[in-house]
Protein backbone atom coordinates (compact mmCIF):
# COMPACT_ATOMS: atom_id res chain seq x y z
CA UNK A 1 0.00 0.00 0.00
CA UNK A 2 3.27 2.52 -1.01
CA UNK A 3 0.62 4.48 -3.34
CA UNK A 4 -1.07 5.88 -0.04
CA UNK A 5 0.55 8.84 2.25
CA UNK A 6 -0.48 9.09 5.73
CA UNK A 7 -0.06 12.83 6.97
CA UNK A 8 2.26 13.32 9.68
CA UNK A 9 0.22 12.74 12.79
CA UNK A 10 -0.28 9.14 11.43
CA UNK A 11 3.29 8.94 11.33
CA UNK A 12 3.81 10.22 14.91
CA UNK A 13 0.98 7.39 16.30
CA UNK A 14 3.21 4.64 14.77
CA UNK A 15 6.55 5.98 15.66
CA UNK A 16 5.03 6.15 19.40
CA UNK A 17 3.96 2.62 18.82
CA UNK A 18 7.15 1.12 17.89
CA UNK A 19 8.81 2.84 20.33
CA UNK A 20 6.99 0.88 22.72
CA UNK A 21 7.05 -2.43 21.29
CA UNK A 22 10.78 -1.65 21.08
CA UNK A 23 11.09 -0.97 24.65
CA UNK A 24 9.81 -3.95 25.60
CA UNK A 25 6.63 -2.68 27.26
CA UNK A 26 6.01 -5.71 29.61
CA UNK A 27 2.92 -7.78 29.83
CA UNK A 28 2.14 -7.62 32.70
CA UNK A 29 1.51 -4.00 33.12
CA UNK A 30 -1.57 -4.65 30.95
CA UNK A 31 -4.47 -4.11 32.48
CA UNK A 32 -7.14 -6.84 33.25
CA UNK A 33 -10.58 -5.46 33.35
CA UNK A 34 -11.03 -5.19 36.98
CA UNK A 35 -9.84 -1.99 37.91
CA UNK A 36 -12.40 -0.17 40.16
CA UNK A 37 -13.24 3.91 39.45
CA UNK A 38 -12.31 5.95 42.34
CA UNK A 39 -15.41 7.33 43.33
CA UNK A 40 -13.90 11.03 43.40
CA UNK A 41 -13.16 10.64 39.27
CA UNK A 42 -16.58 12.00 38.54
CA UNK A 43 -19.89 12.14 40.21
CA UNK A 44 -22.36 8.84 39.80
CA UNK A 45 -24.35 9.38 36.93
CA UNK A 46 -27.99 8.77 37.19
CA UNK A 47 -29.22 5.94 35.37
CA UNK A 48 -30.86 7.62 32.19
CA UNK A 49 -33.36 4.87 31.62
CA UNK A 50 -35.82 3.24 33.54
CA UNK A 51 -34.89 -0.17 35.15
CA UNK A 52 -37.36 -3.05 35.55
CA UNK A 53 -36.55 -6.68 36.24
CA UNK A 54 -38.35 -9.70 34.15
CA UNK A 55 -39.39 -12.65 36.21
CA UNK A 56 -39.82 -15.78 35.45
CA UNK A 57 -36.37 -16.37 32.98
CA UNK A 58 -33.75 -18.56 34.25
CA UNK A 59 -30.83 -20.17 32.60
CA UNK A 60 -30.69 -24.04 32.19
CA UNK A 61 -27.71 -25.89 31.56
CA UNK A 62 -27.07 -27.86 29.25
CA UNK A 63 -25.57 -31.42 29.98
CA UNK A 64 -22.52 -32.87 27.81
CA UNK A 65 -20.24 -35.45 29.06
CA UNK A 66 -17.35 -32.87 29.26
CA UNK A 67 -16.62 -29.51 30.15
CA UNK A 68 -15.89 -26.72 26.91
CA UNK A 69 -13.02 -25.31 28.11
CA UNK A 70 -14.04 -20.73 27.61
CA UNK A 71 -16.20 -21.52 24.97
CA UNK A 72 -15.85 -17.60 23.28
CA UNK A 73 -18.45 -18.16 19.68
CA UNK A 74 -21.08 -20.28 18.47
CA UNK A 75 -21.63 -20.89 15.05
CA UNK A 76 -24.49 -20.59 12.90
CA UNK A 77 -25.94 -24.35 11.86
CA UNK A 78 -24.24 -26.88 9.74
CA UNK A 79 -26.59 -28.04 6.77
CA UNK A 80 -27.66 -31.26 7.06
CA UNK A 81 -30.41 -32.61 9.61
CA UNK A 82 -28.19 -33.80 12.91
CA UNK A 83 -29.01 -29.35 13.88
CA UNK A 84 -25.30 -29.40 14.66
CA UNK A 85 -23.69 -25.70 15.57
CA UNK A 86 -19.60 -25.25 16.10
CA UNK A 87 -18.82 -23.84 19.40
CA UNK A 88 -14.90 -22.18 19.46
CA UNK A 89 -13.15 -23.05 22.71
CA UNK A 90 -10.35 -19.92 23.54
CA UNK A 91 -7.35 -22.69 23.90
CA UNK A 92 -8.29 -23.75 20.72
CA UNK A 93 -10.87 -26.63 20.21
CA UNK A 94 -13.55 -26.25 17.66
CA UNK A 95 -16.64 -29.12 18.49
CA UNK A 96 -19.59 -29.39 16.67
CA UNK A 97 -22.41 -30.21 19.11
CA UNK A 98 -26.13 -30.39 19.31
CA UNK A 99 -28.12 -28.13 21.13
CA UNK A 100 -31.22 -30.40 21.75
CA UNK A 101 -30.20 -31.89 25.03
CA UNK A 102 -28.74 -35.05 23.94
CA UNK A 103 -25.62 -34.16 24.69
CA UNK A 104 -23.83 -35.28 21.61
CA UNK A 105 -20.77 -33.67 20.36
CA UNK A 106 -17.72 -34.53 18.16
CA UNK A 107 -14.06 -33.01 17.14
CA UNK A 108 -14.44 -30.27 14.21
CA UNK A 109 -11.23 -28.85 14.39
CA UNK A 110 -8.27 -29.33 16.58
CA UNK A 111 -6.12 -26.00 16.85
CA UNK A 112 -4.68 -26.74 20.03
CA UNK A 113 -1.16 -27.41 19.38
CA UNK A 114 -1.18 -24.24 17.30
CA UNK A 115 -2.14 -22.36 20.38
CA UNK A 116 0.41 -24.33 22.06
CA UNK A 117 1.95 -21.64 24.56
CA UNK A 118 -0.51 -19.34 23.94
CA UNK A 119 -2.03 -18.62 27.65
CA UNK A 120 -2.80 -15.47 28.56
CA UNK A 121 -6.15 -14.25 29.67
CA UNK A 122 -7.37 -12.53 26.48
CA UNK A 123 -5.08 -14.80 23.95
CA UNK A 124 -6.54 -17.29 21.66
CA UNK A 125 -9.27 -18.04 19.62
CA UNK A 126 -11.59 -15.09 19.32
CA UNK A 127 -14.29 -16.27 16.66
CA UNK A 128 -16.08 -18.64 13.63
CA UNK A 129 -17.76 -18.09 10.85
CA UNK A 130 -19.74 -20.08 8.36
CA UNK A 131 -19.42 -19.01 4.74
CA UNK A 132 -22.75 -17.61 4.03
CA UNK A 133 -22.89 -20.39 0.79
CA UNK A 134 -21.30 -23.53 3.13
CA UNK A 135 -23.52 -25.63 2.09
CA UNK A 136 -22.14 -25.25 -1.05
CA UNK A 137 -18.24 -24.38 -0.82
CA UNK A 138 -17.73 -25.16 2.50
CA UNK A 139 -15.92 -22.45 3.46
CA UNK A 140 -15.64 -21.42 7.07
CA UNK A 141 -13.73 -18.40 8.85
CA UNK A 142 -11.31 -18.39 11.67
CA UNK A 143 -10.21 -15.28 14.57
CA UNK A 144 -7.11 -16.55 16.58
CA UNK A 145 -4.05 -15.15 18.21
CA UNK A 146 -0.17 -16.54 17.55
CA UNK A 147 2.97 -15.10 18.96
CA UNK A 148 6.73 -14.80 17.73
CA UNK A 149 5.60 -12.37 16.55
CA UNK A 150 1.87 -11.54 18.20
CA UNK A 151 -0.48 -10.73 15.93
CA UNK A 152 -4.08 -11.51 15.31
CA UNK A 153 -4.81 -14.19 12.51
CA UNK A 154 -7.94 -14.17 10.09
CA UNK A 155 -8.02 -17.10 8.07
CA UNK A 156 -9.83 -19.37 5.34
CA UNK A 157 -10.50 -22.93 5.73
CA UNK A 158 -12.36 -25.87 4.31
CA UNK A 159 -14.38 -28.57 5.37
CA UNK A 160 -15.11 -31.57 4.01
CA UNK A 161 -18.47 -32.48 2.19
CA UNK A 162 -21.31 -34.67 3.62
CA UNK A 163 -23.83 -34.15 6.86
CA UNK A 164 -21.13 -34.30 9.52
CA UNK A 165 -18.20 -32.07 8.42
CA UNK A 166 -15.33 -31.88 9.45
CA UNK A 167 -12.26 -28.88 9.08
CA UNK A 168 -9.47 -29.29 6.36
CA UNK A 169 -6.41 -27.72 8.28
CA UNK A 170 -4.19 -28.36 5.22
CA UNK A 171 -6.27 -25.98 2.91
CA UNK A 172 -6.11 -23.11 5.49
CA UNK A 173 -5.17 -19.58 3.49
CA UNK A 174 -4.63 -16.48 5.81
CA UNK A 175 -6.26 -13.34 5.18
CA UNK A 176 -5.21 -10.56 7.43
CA UNK A 177 -2.31 -10.65 9.59
CA UNK A 178 -2.59 -7.30 12.46
CA UNK A 179 0.74 -7.00 14.54
CA UNK A 180 -0.37 -6.54 17.97
CA UNK A 181 1.34 -4.45 20.41
CA UNK A 182 0.06 -6.24 23.60
CA UNK A 183 -1.54 -9.10 24.39
CA UNK A 184 -4.42 -7.36 25.55
CA UNK A 185 -7.59 -5.83 23.99
CA UNK A 186 -7.61 -8.07 20.91
CA UNK A 187 -11.66 -7.71 20.40
CA UNK A 188 -11.87 -10.81 17.41
CA UNK A 189 -14.81 -11.64 17.00
CA UNK A 190 -16.12 -12.30 13.40
CA UNK A 191 -19.54 -12.27 11.72
CA UNK A 192 -21.50 -12.39 7.89
CA UNK A 193 -23.42 -9.34 7.46
CA UNK A 194 -26.48 -9.87 5.41
CA UNK A 195 -24.77 -8.16 2.20
CA UNK A 196 -22.19 -11.55 1.90
CA UNK A 197 -19.48 -9.51 3.51
CA UNK A 198 -17.23 -10.64 6.36
CA UNK A 199 -17.48 -7.97 9.76
CA UNK A 200 -14.16 -8.11 12.02
CA UNK A 201 -14.35 -6.83 14.96
CA UNK A 202 -10.79 -5.57 16.51
CA UNK A 203 -9.39 -3.77 19.78
CA UNK A 204 -7.01 -1.08 20.51
CA UNK A 205 -4.41 -3.30 20.86
CA UNK A 206 -4.05 -2.55 25.25
CA UNK A 207 -2.73 -1.22 27.93
CA UNK A 208 -4.85 1.70 29.47
CA UNK A 209 -6.17 4.61 27.65
CA UNK A 210 -4.72 3.81 24.39
CA UNK A 211 -1.89 5.32 24.93
CA UNK A 212 -0.23 5.10 21.53
CA UNK A 213 -4.29 6.64 20.26
CA UNK A 214 -4.64 3.25 17.81
CA UNK A 215 -8.32 3.37 18.13
CA UNK A 216 -8.24 6.81 16.71
CA UNK A 217 -5.67 6.62 14.14
CA UNK A 218 -7.47 6.01 10.75
CA UNK A 219 -4.05 4.38 9.12
CA UNK A 220 -4.24 1.22 11.44
CA UNK A 221 -6.70 -1.65 12.15
CA UNK A 222 -6.63 -1.37 15.66
CA UNK A 223 -9.72 -0.45 17.50
CA UNK A 224 -12.13 -0.68 14.48
CA UNK A 225 -14.71 -2.99 12.75
CA UNK A 226 -13.14 -3.56 9.26
CA UNK A 227 -15.53 -4.97 6.59
CA UNK A 228 -13.69 -7.70 3.87
CA UNK A 229 -15.16 -8.95 0.19
CA UNK A 230 -13.66 -12.37 0.77
CA UNK A 231 -15.47 -13.74 -2.76
CA UNK A 232 -13.35 -11.44 -4.57
CA UNK A 233 -9.48 -10.02 -4.43
CA UNK A 234 -8.47 -6.60 -4.71
CA UNK A 235 -4.97 -6.81 -6.76
CA UNK A 236 -2.54 -8.74 -4.60
CA UNK A 237 -4.51 -8.68 -1.25
CA UNK A 238 -5.91 -12.18 -0.35
CA UNK A 239 -9.62 -10.21 0.12
CA UNK A 240 -11.13 -7.82 -1.99
CA UNK A 241 -12.26 -4.13 -0.58
CA UNK A 242 -15.78 -3.61 -0.93
CA UNK A 243 -16.67 -0.56 -3.07
CA UNK A 244 -19.15 0.79 -0.68
CA UNK A 245 -16.78 0.27 2.03
CA UNK A 246 -16.99 4.39 4.17
CA UNK A 247 -13.37 4.86 2.97
CA UNK A 248 -12.67 2.57 0.20
CA UNK A 249 -11.74 5.53 -2.14
CA UNK A 250 -9.88 7.58 0.74
CA UNK A 251 -5.94 7.63 0.49
CA UNK A 252 -5.30 8.97 4.40
CA UNK A 253 -7.58 6.08 5.79
CA UNK A 254 -7.14 2.46 5.30
CA UNK A 255 -10.24 1.26 2.93
CA UNK A 256 -11.00 -2.21 5.37
CA UNK A 257 -12.60 0.28 8.42
CA UNK A 258 -16.05 0.06 8.56
CA UNK A 259 -16.26 1.89 11.55
CA UNK A 260 -13.73 3.59 14.25
CA UNK A 261 -13.27 4.40 17.72
CA UNK A 262 -13.84 0.90 19.96
CA UNK A 263 -11.46 0.14 22.97
CA UNK A 264 -12.48 -3.74 23.28
CA UNK A 265 -15.42 -4.72 20.86
CA UNK A 266 -16.52 -8.33 22.03
CA UNK A 267 -20.03 -9.53 20.45
CA UNK A 268 -20.90 -8.36 16.97
CA UNK A 269 -24.52 -9.55 15.89
CA UNK A 270 -27.02 -8.54 12.93
CA UNK A 271 -30.28 -8.07 13.91
CA UNK A 272 -32.16 -10.55 11.06
CA UNK A 273 -35.23 -7.82 11.08
CA UNK A 274 -33.92 -4.54 10.82
CA UNK A 275 -30.00 -5.65 9.46
CA UNK A 276 -28.61 -3.37 12.65
CA UNK A 277 -25.16 -4.64 13.79
CA UNK A 278 -24.76 -4.64 17.28
CA UNK A 279 -21.84 -4.65 18.78
CA UNK A 280 -20.73 -4.32 22.72
CA UNK A 281 -17.55 -2.68 23.27
CA UNK A 282 -15.85 -3.38 27.11
CA UNK A 283 -14.80 -0.40 28.98
CA UNK A 284 -11.51 0.79 30.95
CA UNK A 285 -12.62 2.12 34.74
CA UNK A 286 -16.19 3.74 34.25
CA UNK A 287 -18.36 2.96 31.12
CA UNK A 288 -19.54 -0.40 29.65
CA UNK A 289 -21.27 0.38 26.33
CA UNK A 290 -23.31 -0.92 23.63
CA UNK A 291 -23.23 0.69 20.11
CA UNK A 292 -25.52 -0.08 16.60
CA UNK A 293 -22.63 0.91 14.66
CA UNK A 294 -23.10 2.33 11.03
CA UNK A 295 -21.53 2.31 8.33
CA UNK A 296 -18.17 5.06 8.05
CA UNK A 297 -18.96 6.44 12.19
CA UNK A 298 -16.62 6.61 14.97
CA UNK A 299 -17.48 5.79 18.11
CA UNK A 300 -15.18 8.08 20.08
CA UNK A 301 -12.74 5.85 22.17
CA UNK A 302 -10.18 7.03 23.34
CA UNK A 303 -10.68 10.27 22.67
CA UNK A 304 -14.35 9.40 24.56
CA UNK A 305 -15.14 6.94 27.13
CA UNK A 306 -18.45 5.81 26.92
CA UNK A 307 -21.03 9.04 26.43
CA UNK A 308 -18.49 11.36 28.24
CA UNK A 309 -15.41 12.95 27.28
CA UNK A 310 -12.13 11.18 28.71
CA UNK A 311 -10.15 12.43 31.06
CA UNK A 312 -6.96 11.23 30.04
CA UNK A 313 -6.99 12.59 26.65
CA UNK A 314 -7.91 16.74 26.91
CA UNK A 315 -7.69 17.05 22.91
CA UNK A 316 -8.79 14.83 20.50
CA UNK A 317 -6.44 12.98 18.44
CA UNK A 318 -7.52 14.89 15.19
CA UNK A 319 -9.51 17.88 15.77
CA UNK A 320 -12.60 18.40 14.39
CA UNK A 321 -13.94 14.43 14.96
CA UNK A 322 -17.82 13.86 14.95
CA UNK A 323 -18.31 11.04 17.26
CA UNK A 324 -21.12 8.77 17.78
CA UNK A 325 -22.53 8.06 21.52
CA UNK A 326 -23.28 4.49 22.36
CA UNK A 327 -26.80 3.60 22.37
CA UNK A 328 -26.50 2.37 26.13
CA UNK A 329 -23.92 2.42 28.98
CA UNK A 330 -23.81 1.17 31.92
CA UNK A 331 -21.24 2.08 34.83
CA UNK A 332 -18.86 0.84 37.47
CA UNK A 333 -19.88 3.56 39.47
CA UNK A 334 -23.23 2.73 40.39
CA UNK A 335 -22.06 -1.09 40.73
CA UNK A 336 -23.72 -2.44 37.62
CA UNK A 337 -21.02 -4.46 36.33
CA UNK A 338 -17.00 -4.38 34.94
CA UNK A 339 -17.13 -5.94 31.70
CA UNK A 340 -19.70 -5.99 29.19
CA UNK A 341 -20.09 -8.85 26.95
CA UNK A 342 -21.88 -8.61 23.64
CA UNK A 343 -25.06 -10.84 22.16
CA UNK A 344 -28.06 -10.64 19.97
CA UNK A 345 -31.61 -9.03 19.03
CA UNK A 346 -33.72 -11.69 20.15
CA UNK A 347 -35.81 -12.81 17.35
CA UNK A 348 -37.04 -16.98 18.58
CA UNK A 349 -40.65 -17.64 19.40
CA UNK A 350 -40.66 -19.13 23.05
CA UNK A 351 -40.38 -15.96 24.98
CA UNK A 352 -42.41 -13.02 23.04
CA UNK A 353 -41.87 -11.01 26.46
CA UNK A 354 -38.30 -10.09 24.54
CA UNK A 355 -38.77 -9.98 20.91
CA UNK A 356 -37.05 -6.88 19.56
CA UNK A 357 -34.59 -6.38 23.10
CA UNK A 358 -31.06 -7.00 22.64
CA UNK A 359 -29.56 -9.28 24.97
CA UNK A 360 -26.66 -8.48 26.59
CA UNK A 361 -25.18 -9.64 30.33
CA UNK A 362 -21.78 -8.57 32.56
CA UNK A 363 -18.63 -10.99 32.37
CA UNK A 364 -17.76 -10.15 36.05
CA UNK A 365 -21.19 -9.80 37.75
CA UNK A 366 -22.82 -12.38 35.86
CA UNK A 367 -26.04 -10.27 35.04
CA UNK A 368 -27.91 -10.66 31.90
CA UNK A 369 -29.98 -7.77 31.06
CA UNK A 370 -32.62 -7.04 27.97
CA UNK A 371 -32.55 -3.98 26.43
CA UNK A 372 -35.83 -2.30 25.06
CA UNK A 373 -35.88 0.08 21.97
CA UNK A 374 -37.43 2.98 20.29
CA UNK A 375 -36.43 1.25 16.72
CA UNK A 376 -37.70 4.58 15.24
CA UNK A 377 -35.29 7.21 17.03
CA UNK A 378 -32.45 3.97 17.61
CA UNK A 379 -32.70 4.76 21.23
CA UNK A 380 -33.05 2.80 24.81
CA UNK A 381 -35.72 3.45 26.78
CA UNK A 382 -35.66 0.30 29.10
CA UNK A 383 -33.63 -1.96 30.64
CA UNK A 384 -34.84 -5.18 32.16
CA UNK A 385 -32.69 -7.19 34.50
CA UNK A 386 -33.69 -11.34 33.43
CA UNK A 387 -31.03 -13.14 35.50
CA UNK A 388 -28.43 -12.28 38.61
CA UNK A 389 -25.94 -14.53 39.48
CA UNK A 390 -26.40 -16.02 42.85
CA UNK A 391 -23.26 -16.39 44.73
CA UNK A 392 -21.07 -18.88 45.26
CA UNK A 393 -21.71 -20.06 41.81
CA UNK A 394 -19.64 -20.38 39.16
CA UNK A 395 -21.02 -18.28 35.68
CA UNK A 396 -18.67 -15.79 34.11
CA UNK A 397 -20.66 -15.37 30.60
CA UNK A 398 -18.50 -15.05 27.28
CA UNK A 399 -21.25 -14.55 24.78
CA UNK A 400 -24.91 -14.35 24.58
CA UNK A 401 -25.81 -16.14 21.05
CA UNK A 402 -28.70 -17.81 18.87
CA UNK A 403 -29.40 -21.51 18.24
CA UNK A 404 -30.67 -22.31 14.90
CA UNK A 405 -33.93 -21.30 15.90
CA UNK A 406 -32.79 -18.26 17.51
CA UNK A 407 -33.20 -18.87 21.12
CA UNK A 408 -30.71 -17.93 22.69
CA UNK A 409 -27.64 -19.40 24.29
CA UNK A 410 -25.13 -17.98 26.66
CA UNK A 411 -21.43 -19.29 26.45
CA UNK A 412 -19.60 -19.38 30.08
CA UNK A 413 -15.92 -19.21 30.72
CA UNK A 414 -16.05 -22.21 33.18
CA UNK A 415 -17.16 -24.10 30.88
CA UNK A 416 -20.43 -24.95 30.46
CA UNK A 417 -23.24 -23.32 28.15
CA UNK A 418 -26.63 -22.82 29.00
CA UNK A 419 -30.14 -21.56 27.57
CA UNK A 420 -31.61 -18.46 28.96
CA UNK A 421 -35.49 -19.36 28.61
CA UNK A 422 -38.80 -19.27 30.49
CA UNK A 423 -38.90 -20.72 34.10
CA UNK A 424 -42.72 -19.77 34.43
CA UNK A 425 -45.83 -18.01 32.97
CA UNK A 426 -45.14 -14.88 32.62
CA UNK A 427 -46.92 -11.56 31.40
CA UNK A 428 -46.35 -10.98 27.63
CA UNK A 429 -46.63 -7.15 27.48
Amino acid sequence: MSRFQPIPYFTLALLHLISGVANGVPEEVAEKEVVPASPLVRPVPPLEIPEDTLHGIGLSRLKFPREFDSPVALSSALPGPEGEQIVALQRGEFCAIKLDGSGEWRSFLDFRERMSGIVLFEEGVHGIALHPQFEKNRLFYLSYTQNEPRRTVISEMRATDGESPSALPETERILLEIPQPLADHWGGHITFGPDGQLYIALGDGGLRSDPYRLAQNPWVLHGKILRLDVNSRSGKLPYAIPADNPFANEQTVRPEIFALGFRNPWGLAFDTHTGHLWCADVGQDLWEEINIVKKGANYGWSDRDGPTDATFHPTPLIPGTATTDPVHAYTRQRGEGLCIVGGHTYRGEKMPALQGMYLFADWGYGTIWALQMDTVNERAVRRLTLYRRPEATKLNPTLITPDAHGEPILLSQDGALYRLEYTEDIATE
